[in-house]
């Protein structure tokens, strides 16, 4: 996977302002991290070599005929073996390893846009119950204000006893909303604590840009594994061939050179054994190899091979079916979301016009009160009814942003914040 867009995704766009507090999130770092740690994992694959070390010690116990002969023995055998191991190109398992090493890469990063864009359409949303807490208490202490004035007027002109009590009735139900209305001021304060800062505007939340959805994405990811494993089982049913050359400059010394047909990954290994490996004895004489060339082969013949392959191919058969399936959900869910979109669009269009409408009855109060033609309670009314109409503006404002972000969510896009 292209390590240029790493940047991108381990550090994004937060900025400075409204959303910076994403940065530091839980499920933000773990996200980062399973990123990092993806990363490091493909660039263990990728590395061009590999070297070993290995020894190993035993300690001999004999029994000789004649005795004299265990005298000669050596009591400890050791050896050290340094390997260095190639990979020109990745062919075969070595080839699969990286493959599978860049599917869990591109998946981290497709989590960790799903998580981000989560967490942004959660820190919108917030900022949102926010606001409108705050216009709701004011909303609530207007009509307090106006329920103190009705029940002061009842009490001036001396109104019916059922009146006055409808009156302080309709305080106490004021009094209660207002309580109310603090109590859900600090709740969503709170609820914002470590997705939004509340003192810093909101960035702009333009319209989606589109593209790849991000459930297809993943799905297809999932068809890329079935393929690598399907191929991987249909080579198991294969012969496998092994090539390896030795050179034994001396008794003690052993140089080899070995291919395999699974990897195509030459090895260069170098063997230092104590005691030295003593010529064998023939009649008339000893011999020692110089050099040996190997050639195996070998061919597994199993039905739980076959049927490990069957079970590939279903597992493939199914990976394609699920892509197809969450294309089509995708669709569907887009298209959903797209007329909420529109509906939501077409609320705010009518909440402008409403809150335009109580300015305008709020203008003739006033004028009336100039006038002499209305009373100070209607004029808390209008006053109220406006606020209430900017309560609703509110709402049809933070509905429109949050089906905004179930879009950026479809497809895992990421607000793009200038610092």
């Amino acid at each position: 996977m292209r390590k240029a867009l790493l940047p991108f995704l381990l550090a994004p766009a937060l900025a400075q302002g409204a959303l910076a507090p994403l940065q530091d999130h839980p499920l933000a770092r773990q996200g980062a991290a399973y990123l990092e740690a993806a990363r490091k994992a493909l660039e263990a694959q990728e590395s061009p070599l590999a070297l070993q070390v290995q020894g190993s010690y035993a300690r001999l116990g004999y029994e000789c005929a004649p005795e004299a002969l265990c005298g000669s023995l050596p009591a400890t055998t050791g050896s050290l073996t340094l390997s260095l191991s190639l990979t020109p190109f990745p062919f075969g398992e070595v080839a699969d390893g990286r493959e599978r090493a860049r599917i869990a890469l591109r998946r981290a990063e497709l989590g960790y846009r799903r998580t981000l864009s989560a967490l942004q359409a959660q820190a919108v949303a917030a900022w949102g119950r926010y606001q409108q807490a705050l216009l709701g208490e004011r909303v609530a202490r207007k009509a307090l204000e106006l329920s103190q004035k009705a029940l002061e007027a009842a009490r001036k002109r001396q109104g019916s006893p059922k009146e006055l009590r409808e009156a302080e009735l309709n305080l106490k139900e004021a009094e209660n909303r207002l309580e109310e209305a603090r109590r859900g001021v600090d709740l969503a304060r709170r609820a914002a604590e470590g997705l939004v800062d509340l003192g810093k505007p909101l960035p702009e939340i333009p319209p989606p840009k589109g593209g790849a959805y991000l459930a297809v994405e993943e799905a297809k990811l999932a068809v890329l594994e079935a393929e690598i494993s399907y191929q991987s089982a249909l080579r198991n049913l294969l012969p496998q061939a092994q090539a390896s050359y030795l050179l034994y400059p001396s008794g003690n010394d052993a140089l080899a050179l070995s291919l395999g047909s699974r990897t195509l990954q030459p090895t260069l290994s170098y063997t230092r054994a104590d005691p030295a490996r003593p010529p064998a004895q023939v009649p008339g004489g000893s011999y020692r190899a110089k050099e040996e060339l190997r050639l195996t082969l070998s061919l597994t013949l199993s039905p739980g091979l076959l049927s490990g392959l069957e079970a590939a191919q279903a597992q493939l058969k199914g990976a394609e079916a699920a892509l197809k399936a969450a294309e089509e959900q995708a669709r569907l869910q887009e298209a959903s979301l797209k007329s909420a979109l529109q509906s939501a669009e077409a609320a705010l269009a009518l909440a402008y016009l409403r809150r335009s409408s109580q300015e305008r009855a709020l203008e003739e109060v006033q004028k009336r009160l100039e006038l002499g033609l209305e009373s100070p309670l209607a004029l808390l009314q209008a006053e109220l009814g406006l606020l209430q109409a900017e309560l609703a503006l509110l709402q049809a404002q933070s509905d429109l942003l949050s089906k905004r972000m179930e879009l950026y969510q479809l497809y895992g896009e990421l607000l793009e914040v200038n610092p």
